[in-house]
């Protein structure tokens, strides 16, 4: 496969930017294993030489990705859980956007849960995957308070829920499922589906 530079991506300043796309896009053709930081660099356009202004490594790089992957799956959870009717609602959009979201890129899926670079302990990543958490919390804690779910530990609660998404997310992306849910309206039904079944074991009712 050819290496073609991403026109346009590269600009004075944004460098640090311009190699995470070009990371992005080379994870999800060839793997984690697939491309070097040379790789990346040809990619954005700049010299061999200028990944290393920003990463000192491609595990840096890798864990820099990987924080960008945290932070764009909470903002996609907080942007399905907003507005709707109810913190139930809520829970099954929420579960529904994560498991598109790691169909969508299941390069940077498995960069952020496949144990492919180990994040520093409390570090900013850390703080990044526990935001996803929080997102999942809020919406248990708005369930309680409004009598819909019942009255344990919400972080447990939401361990729960993140469990179960998280696990039909990685059996979507490693073909686990069958030919049915490749089709994404038959997905999307079974993530909802999915998600109702956890409105079901945690109702206060």
């Amino acid at each position: 496969m050819s290496l073609r530079k991403l026109t346009g991506q590269y600009h004075h300043g944004d460098l640090g930017n311009a190699l995470l796309q070009a990371a992005s896009r080379l994870l999800e053709e060839r793997g984690v294993a697939g491309f070097s930081l040379r790789d990346v660099a040809r990619i954005a356009g700049v010299s061999h030489a200028a990944p290393y202004r920003h990463f000192r490594d491609k595990a840096a790089l890798l864990l820099a990705l990987s924080g960008r992957g945290f932070e764009r799956l909470r903002a996609a959870l907080v942007e399905a859980a907003a507005g709707q009717r109810g913190p139930e609602q809520g829970l099954i959009e929420a579960t529904r956007a994560y498991v598109h979201k790691a169909v969508q890129k299941p390069g940077m899926t498995r960069l952020m849960f496949g144990g492919a670079v180990a994040a520093p302990v409390n570090d900013g990543h850390a703080r990044e995957r526990g935001m996803v958490l929080e997102v999942l919390v809020g919406i248990i804690r708005e369930g309680q308070a409004v009598g819909a779910f019942r009255e344990r530990d919400p972080e447990e609660l939401a361990l729960v829920a993140w469990s179960t998404m998280h696990g039909l997310a990685m059996l979507a992306v490693t073909q686990v499922l069958d030919n049915r849910y490749t089709d994404t309206a038959k997905l999307d039904a079974l993530a909802s589906s999915v998600a109702g079944n956890v409105i079901y074991g945690i109702s206060r009712s």
